[in-house]
């Protein structure tokens, strides 16, 4: 089976969509798939590399459209029609596979696609999330993408929360598979914590990600409550203001931009991991996985997404009201002052990742939903 992905950008630029891909690409090659992958360049010009399967080595190949700007999170690549036809002619895919959001991607496939009619692959796309920050952009592409979403051969989600809050999967029926997302074990697995240093929170120093709440959230708590930040962003200048506050200097440390290895570090000591988002653009917290497969308890917002999903409430997570300090407050206190608990939820959080969330499983999972799409075993 040939599959042809296609997708913004690739490791190692780091983002939720891009750490999906590449644990797909690998995880299919090692399954046995020939698979390629279409993505924009984030750091150079147009190339090619080879890409391999971890376990297997089996190779396959990776193309980077040249990127001249990017607008509203979406990379603009001329030459992505060119190298899309190519791919189609020369790879001959059984499938190509769309993640969205992508815009760009899903405009120049709908142009070929009416333009070749009966000669381009089936298209499969795997939506990532709604459109919900450029609200005149989704409204105006709103209609469009529904149509390419009927005529394509099916979609992947990674939450039922999703399939069934998003307006685009809405009268797709079966053609609709949840999916969860997986990822790599390692170097998350080989984690044992001491628990005696603190929450993690990491992600993008963004609004939505609610480290404004965080914080509040923290000088609510007693000494016993220590925080260590990971990430970058554009609330990183307010961030740094706002840790001269003494109530929160001595307790709070900011670290950056981390790399994996420095994260297991951080992990090694961590009282648990917080994912303190405020709305619906947070649609699953991969890091979740990370902290489950390190054996991390989560504190998370109870968010009407796959994020209350990952987990087990009151087994291996907390869910508290978004935008709740005080609660938020409530929950770090209780793991604080209790790590024994915080150890058994670490534990039982590990089991369900070893479950349901390795890369393996994400893998296999998708290799099935692509036979029963081939086989016409999916309604279309």
């Amino acid at each position: 089976m040939k599959i042809l992905h296609v997708g913004k950008f690739y490791s190692p630029y780091k983002g939720g969509m891009e750490t999906v891909l590449r644990n797909l690409v690998e995880g299919l090659l090692d399954e046995g798939l020939s698979v390629r992958a279409l993505v924009s360049s984030h750091d150079g010009p147009q190339r090619e590399e080879m890409v391999a399967g971890p376990v297997t080595g089996r190779a396959g190949l990776l193309v980077r459209a040249e990127r001249i700007a990017t607008v509203h999170s979406q990379p603009i690549n001329p030459a992505l029609p060119v190298l899309l036809r190519r791919q189609v002619l020369e790879f001959q895919p059984h499938l190509v596979h769309l993640h969205l959001p992508n815009p760009l991607a899903l405009t120049v496939w709908d142009i070929m696609s009416r333009l070749t009619p009966g000669r381009m692959p089936g298209l499969v796309v795997w939506h990532h999330a709604d459109i919900t920050r450029q609200k005149l952009g989704a409204s105006l592409l709103h209609r469009w993408k529904a149509g390419v979403y009927q005529r394509c051969r099916g979609v992947c989600v990674s939450s039922r929360s999703l399939a069934e809050a998003s307006p685009h999967l809405r009268g797709l029926g079966s053609r609709v598979q949840i999916i969860p997302f997986g990822i790599e074990p390692q170097p998350w697995r080989a984690v044992q914590s001491t628990f005696a240093d603190g929450f993690l929170f990491v992600g993008r120093l963004v609004q939505y990600k609610g480290l404004k709440v965080l914080l509040e959230a923290v000088a609510l708590c007693g000494p016993e409550v220590r925080l260590t930040v990971v990430g970058e962003g554009p609330l990183e200048e307010w961030l740094l203001e706002r840790l001269q506050d003494a109530a929160l200097a001595e307790r709070v440390c900011f670290r950056g931009a981390c790399s994996d290895n420095d994260l297991v570090d951080l992990m090694a000591g961590a009282t648990g991991l917080i994912l303190p988002s405020l709305d619906v653009s947070e649609t699953f917290g991969l890091v979740q996985l990370e902290a489950m497969a390190a054996g991390l308890p989560v504190v998370a917002s109870d968010l009407p997404t796959g994020v209350r999903e990952v987990g087990e409430a009151g087994r291996t997570c907390k869910l508290v009201p978004p935008g709740d300090a005080r609660a938020l407050a409530d929950a770090l206190t209780d793991l604080a002052r209790h790590r024994g608990q915080g150890r058994e939820m670490g534990e039982r959080g590990r089991l369900r990742f070893d479950t349901l969330y390795t890369r393996r499983a994400m893998s296999r999972r998708v290799f099935r939903w692509y036979e029963m799409i081939l086989n016409n075993e999916v309604m279309v």
